[in-house]
């Protein structure tokens, strides 16, 4: 060091990622390795992180999923949101159907979930 002092750079980012606050704090001893360090920390988050409205969706997804596990979502609400739809086990689709039909043998109305794209049923242990 030679009795000169060393010059550190100090970084803070402050994003939201996933609704959720997030600090980036990074310490280096050129401002080129700042950026790059925080051009590879940014690169690992998903990729849609950045898009105000993607994140607004899902914030509203999660809050709908919990106010329905606690039973608190209104009925106009759960009737424009219909069903949460599963992913097919088998081909990891989305694109999954309920399907809703009447026994032939008990007279019972049933349901169950099929997925589109490959044309098999879901598993009757997934819910809804």
């Amino acid at each position: 060091m030679n009795g000169e002092p060393k010059t550190r750079y100090h970084a803070e980012v402050q994003v939201t990622l996933e609704g959720r606050p997030a600090r980036i704090n990074v310490f280096a001893d050129t401002l080129a390795e700042i950026f790059k360090d925080i051009g590879t920390i940014c690169s690992q988050f998903p990729q849609d992180w950045m898009n105000p409205a993607k994140r607004e969706i899902i914030n509203a997804e999660r809050k709908a999923d919990q106010l329905r596990q606690n039973g608190q979502l209104p009925g106009h609400v759960e009737k424009k949101l219909g069903p949460k739809t599963p992913v097919c086990v088998n081909c990891g689709s989305t694109n999954t159907e309920l399907i809703k039909w009447i026994d032939k043998e008990t007279g019972q109305p049933k349901q169950a979930w099929k997925c589109q794209d490959c044309k098999q049923w879901l598993p009757k242990s997934r819910k809804a």
